[in-house]
């Protein structure tokens, strides 16, 4: 295994400390010369605009290859393709139709007394069971109007009552008929 210079400095070092005690490393034939740089080669002109026209070259390429990907990935944003708000759709799209798929599933396997409320976009829908069938409150029953008001118990009177006698309950349209009515009443003989 080669040793380096420093490597070989610090193990002599240690031999002559352990040996002397001294902590100074001793050079005999001065410090070692430094290792030689590598110095770059030089290129002759032509090889220099060789190598500027490749770099070019490349620069050129690669920003043409980047514009064709810039220009692809307009046109599948426009045409709606690989879009992440198209992936985003979709996924939203397939879950909707898995909750329907489990909702279809689910209202096939309940029980016959159940009543189902749905409410939805399209309206709420309720629905009864075959079994119960539709509650009394959606019998259609024939519409039954008020009776007629009772006329007025006046005599020779033919109008409707506004009003009832607080003693006798008799209905009345007027003063003139509670007057014509009590006349009425009054007994004969008391004179």
């Amino acid at each position: 295994m080669a040793v380096t210079t420093r490597q070989r400095a610090i193990q002599t070092g240690k031999d002559i400390s352990s040996s002397s005690g001294a902590s100074l490393i001793e050079f005999p034939n001065g410090l070692p010369p430094a290792p030689p740089r590598k110095q770059k080669e030089k290129l002759s002109e032509v090889e220099q605009q060789l190598k500027k026209a490749e770099a070019a070259q490349r620069r050129r390429m690669l920003v043409e290859k980047a514009a064709r990907e810039s220009e692809a990935e307009a046109i599948r944003k426009i045409l709606g393709q690989d879009s992440s708000r198209k992936k985003r759709e979709d996924k939203i799209k397939k879950r909707q139709e898995e909750l329907a798929q489990e909702r279809a599933a689910n209202a096939i396997t309940l029980t016959s007394d159940t009543v189902r409320w749905v409410m939805g976009p399209s309206g709420t829908v309720v629905t009864f069971p075959n079994e119960l069938g539709l509650p009394s409150i959606f019998d259609t029953k024939p519409c039954s109007y008020p009776p007629p008001r009772e006329k007025c118990a006046g005599p020779s009177c033919t109008n409707p009552y506004k009003y009832r006698d607080s003693k006798s309950k008799l209905p009345l349209c007027s003063l003139q008929c509670y007057k014509a009515l009590h006349e009425k009443m009054k007994p004969v003989g008391a004179c």
